[in-house]
């Protein structure tokens, strides 16, 4: 259902809300790697009068699926604008305003050259794209000096980024430790409970956290479930790993000079490059951002954009030894591959490296 929703070649051009309203799809939205709804800042025209509406989008089955998920009760869905099924049925209450029911299936079960079994489901979202080689291949790939380059100044910048939002939070609170403190809290909420945790900070201030582990940990688990987890249940993503109470308790840990248990490599890693350093930089322990840093985990989104950068065949080797390229990944893919869409269309970044390497006569034939 995602990949006909996002592929314009397999979504019909024109749909139909469950009132009979007609619906264009100017843009399917981008594709949400994480928690919350599975498409946003979607761009879509209704009616006759082309009325615009933007937003989120939420696939599903069958449209008893949004109460059963209970995306009615959970603010992250607040921003749905169209709930898009395979089957018909009853119009869940709790949608949000204004939301409009779409069924997708309506529109393609009578197609007889349609099947959903010629749908290559492992190539999306990161793997659907052209045969040819992307623009950004086009000058990397015989380039991949010049790739890496780009790629340690996209992390750079990204790690400055961050020192800045940093230097505001300072600003801002007065409180530069405690700021940390959120920040780091938050890093061990894994996505879906990165907010809770960064909350769970303020619910038990660092000035008021026991300097004992077992005690730290026993006072955040405290407040988890009186304070914060009225407001924002805890949420599982089913690895063992990620449980709250054992993030939390390598969090006591770290904050009272122990080792923790559960944390691995590449989470502390990613610690690492999202908040100590970020805050180094901030605090003016560091003058500059780092070359290198520890690899983290290789996640959906640098994927996506190495994918496009490197094409098919790339050797990962390339940047996944250093955390600085991975950041460098996600900074490219958030400011370039995510308005991109899947043909990469009026891409920045490719035509900003097309001039680069034709100033230095780089640019292959």
């Amino acid at each position: 259902m995602q990949a006909l929703w996002y592929d314009a070649t397999l979504r019909p051009a024109v749909l139909r809300t469950d009132a009979g309203a007609v619906v264009r799809v100017l843009d399917p939205g981008v594709w949400n790697l994480g928690p919350g709804p599975d498409f946003r800042r979607a761009v879509l025209e209704i009616g006759g009068s082309r009325r615009r509406v933007e937003g989120d989008v939420e696939i599903h089955l069958r449209p008893a699926d949004w109460s059963a998920h209970g995306h009615g009760g959970d603010a992250a869905y607040r921003g749905v604008v169209a709930h898009v099924t395979w089957y018909g049925g009853v119009r869940p209450e709790t949608l949000p305003v204004g939301c409009l029911s779409i069924c997708l299936g309506d529109f393609l079960r009578c197609r007889p050259d349609f099947s959903p079994r010629t749908i290559d489901l492992q190539a999306y979202p990161y793997a659907h794209l052209p045969k040819t080689p992307r623009p950004c291949e086009r000058h990397f790939g015989g380039n991949p000096d010049f790739g890496l380059e780009v790629l340690r100044e996209a992390g750079r910048r990204r790690l400055l980024e961050k020192a800045g939002r940093f230097k505001t939070a300072f600003l801002r609170r007065g409180d530069s430790e405690q700021v940390f403190y959120e920040e780091l809290l938050s890093a061990f909420g894994y996505a879906k409970n990165a907010e809770a945790f960064r909350r769970l900070g303020r619910a038990v201030p660092l000035a008021d956290l026991p300097h004992n582990a077992e005690a730290a940990f026993e006072a955040l688990k405290c407040a988890a479930a009186l304070v914060v987890g009225v407001d924002f249940p805890w949420r599982s993503n089913g690895r063992p790993g990620n449980a709250p109470e054992l993030r939390m308790a390598d969090a006591a840990a770290l904050l009272t000079g122990g080792k923790p248990s559960h944390l691995g490599a590449g989470r502390a890693a990613a610690v690492l490059a999202n908040v100590v350093v970020p805050y180094a930089l901030a605090r003016g322990v560091l003058k500059e951002p780092p070359f290198w840093l520890p690899p983290e985990d290789v996640s959906s989104p640098m994927r996506l954009a190495a994918y496009r950068l490197f094409g098919r065949d790339h050797n990962p080797a390339l940047y996944r030894r250093n955390g600085v390229l991975l950041q460098g990944l996600i900074q490219i893919h958030r400011d370039y591959c995510l308005s991109a869409r899947p043909d990469c269309a009026a891409c920045g970044l490719a035509a900003w490296c097309g001039n680069v390497l034709e100033r230095e006569g780089k640019v292959l034939s």
